[in-house]
């Protein structure tokens, strides 16, 4: 068994597993905190990026896993590097025995993917790399939790807008939603986790003032709390039955779901985040499901 020491966390590579286990202290970002530990099987890391950089920076270690495995890819792509358990960073005088693990990590993953990958679980190796439910995220704006089974978006917090203490809270069932997205802080503009549900499509300017679908962070505070729901979140949506499509597909749906949906449309329609020729449009789709 190999094993790698660096920033925040330890790496113990086996023939089929790359185990990783992260440290508790202050410095250590909440993210790992959160997940304490966890397992990437070989057969599912596609490359092993490295980096070996300079006696400033230290060396870069990140598994690259094969398409739709990751998690983190999908709320945020572009911020993966920064937020990501599947990256491993060093000091600059263990570089060679880091580039030594990553290239038996190169190794060993073109073996397990040449016998394993038939067996692997897309939806387990997901879930292995995020929090279990139940989770929670707070930030001054309210809280999120999943419970395995539903989403709950509370705005409690002291930051909330008018409209959202005035709303309290919004539940959606796992089945209901599509995804998650994370948006991280960028100037000064705010960050936030939003719940994408099926077949409901907001305008692009609608404001997250007064947007029920979202939790709202403001620079470091909940940020990475709510990067790791939407996460967890997508890791569990692929293991969920899908609701009926309201656009494409041949699903009609009961009448209580489809009645369902004229309701959330409804209000949508009411908060002004649809117009008037949107919800008539969509009602009429329903209705023909009927």
């Amino acid at each position: 068994m190999e094993e790698l020491r660096g920033h925040h966390a330890l790496w113990k590579i086996d023939d089929e597993t790359v185990r990783i286990r992260f440290d508790s202290g202050r410095k250590v970002p909440t993210l790992f905190k959160a997940l304490g530990a966890v397992e990437v099987p070989l057969a599912a890391v596609h490359e092993a990026e490295f980096d070996q950089g300079d006696r400033k920076r230290g060396w870069r270690l990140r598994l690259v896993l094969a398409p739709g495995l990751d998690p983190y890819a999908v709320p945020a792509a572009s911020a993966r590097d920064a937020h990501t358990p599947l990256l491993l960073t060093g000091p600059h005088d263990t570089e060679l025995v880091a580039e030594y693990v990553a290239d038996k990590v190169r190794a060993l993953a073109r073996y397990a993917r040449e016998t394993l990958a038939g067996e692997l679980d897309p939806g387990e190796v997901a879930r292995a790399l995020v929090a279990r439910p139940p989770v929670q995220a707070r930030t001054a704006e309210g809280s999120v939790s999943f419970d395995g089974e539903k989403v709950r978006l509370l705005w409690d917090g002291w930051l909330a807008s008018t409209a959202k203490e005035k709303e309290k809270s919004r539940e959606y069932r796992l089945q209901e939603i599509e995804s998650a997205v994370w948006h991280p802080q960028l100037d000064i503009t705010e960050g936030y986790l939003r719940v994408v549900l099926r077949g409901v499509t907001l305008p692009e300017a609608t404001s997250l003032e007064n947007d029920f679908f979202t939790l709202a962070s403001h620079g470091s505070k909940g940020a990475e709390e709510t990067f790791l729901m939407a996460a967890t979140l997508n890791a569990y949506i692929g293991r969920a039955p899908a609701a009926p499509a309201l656009e494409g597909g041949d699903a009609p749906g009961s009448p209580e779901e489809v009645y369902g949906k004229i309701r959330e449309l409804g209000r949508l329609h009411t908060e002004g985040l649809l117009t008037d020729e949107e919800f008539a449009a969509k009602k009429a789709e329903l209705l023909d499901r009927l």
